[in-house]
């Protein structure tokens, strides 16, 4: 399925009806779009799955459609309040796959136009901001005052914004691009309106749930899904691999690992970005075939499985995991980055 979590399909859907398939997640982990990395952290999955399928059922609670169907545990599909265990199995509703065609350089998306089948997965992810830290790409893309901020330059410390920053990108392409909202309707075939009044109401709910574990909700992305009609949520959402919580300040999700590759392997890092700079200047689709080296592991990886652990235990409510208290671990991983 991906570099973090595996598909298995029970049931394919058809061109009329969703099927029904579950999630693995897995311990893997991924930046700057390389796949896995070369350490995993340990249960990592189940914490994803954890995390996501309490996003799910309070999202749904408050009316907004899901492909959730339940949590797998000893052959059974169940809510997160009837699991015995951490499990790491998320049964979705699924849909079909459109994909867009590579050509001369670009992508083709007319297969959206006039879909050939009821359900499938929307080619977009819908990016929204409530913070710009220091170093977004959203600070090269606006000035302070398009964001409603009184500054004329921005400032050295990451900002708070009186309303949520909504942006699409590309979801479907080896290397995803930010888009403006008229090139995201017209590749997607679908109103943007809807997806962004089902983000800002998925963001608020999270918000409110993230500020009673004792953090806050930086940012996060969503996926979506087309069903006979109907605009669902997809893929996983609220989990510190979707979203930039933060703890007292301090980054709780994969910016960690992020950061400490930025420090660490910092030459690493910059042919990353020069190979997908490169791939689009050359039309390359594969901008890893374009790379020298390899990133090696960091050292922390055992610090942050048990942030992703301790982070679990606070935002969902319920102690699944054995861990130290999240102000414990942070304190011991801000020391390392």
């Amino acid at each position: 399925m991906g570099s973090v979590k595996d598909l298995e399909i029970l049931e394919p859907p058809t061109e009329d009806s969703t099927g029904h398939a579950i999630f693995h997640f897995s311990d893997r982990y991924s930046v700057f779009d390389w796949g896995e990395m070369p350490k995993k952290l340990d249960r990592k999955g189940e914490v994803l799955a954890l995390m996501g399928a309490y996003t799910f059922e309070i999202l749904e609670e408050e009316g907004i459609k899901t492909h959730y169907m339940g949590m797998g545990e000893e052959g059974e599909i169940k809510k997160l309040d009837d699991l015995e265990e951490p499990s790491s199995q998320m049964h979705i509703e699924l849909v079909n796959v459109l994909e867009p065609d590579f050509k001369e350089g670009s992508y083709d998306y007319s297969v959206f136009q006039n879909p050939p089948v009821n359900n499938y997965l929307v080619p977009l992810e819908i990016i929204y901001r409530n913070r710009v830290p220091v170093g977004s790409s959203a600070r090269s893309r606006y000035s302070p005052k398009e964001l409603g901020l009184e500054a004329e330059e921005w400032p050295e410390e990451p900002v708070s914004l009186d309303e949520p920053l909504v942006e699409p990108s590309t979801k479907l392409e080896e290397q995803d691009r930010c888009i403006d909202e008229e090139e995201a309707e017209r590749i997607s075939g679908v109103s943007l309106q809807e997806i962004y009044e089902i983000t800002r109401k998925s963001n608020e709910i999270i918000i409110e749930n993230v500020e009673e574990a004792g953090m806050k909700n930086d940012d996060g992305k969503l996926e979506f899904l087309y069903i006979d009609g109907d605009i669902a949520v997809g893929d996983v959402a609220g989990t510190f691999d979707e979203n930039r919580f933060t703890f007292n300040g301090v980054q709780v999700s994969k910016e960690v690992l992020r950061q400490a590759y930025k420090k660490d392997q910092p030459e690493w890092v910059e042919e990353v970005k020069k190979a997908k700079k490169k791939a689009i200047n050359e039309g390359v689709e594969q901008w890893k075939e374009l790379m020298t080296t390899e990133p090696q592991p960091l050292g922390i990886e055992d610090l942050a499985s048990e942030m992703y652990q301790a982070g679990a235990n606070r935002y969902i409510g319920r102690d699944f995991f054995d861990v130290r208290d999240l102000g414990e671990v942070m304190s011991d991983l801000k020391t390392k980055l």
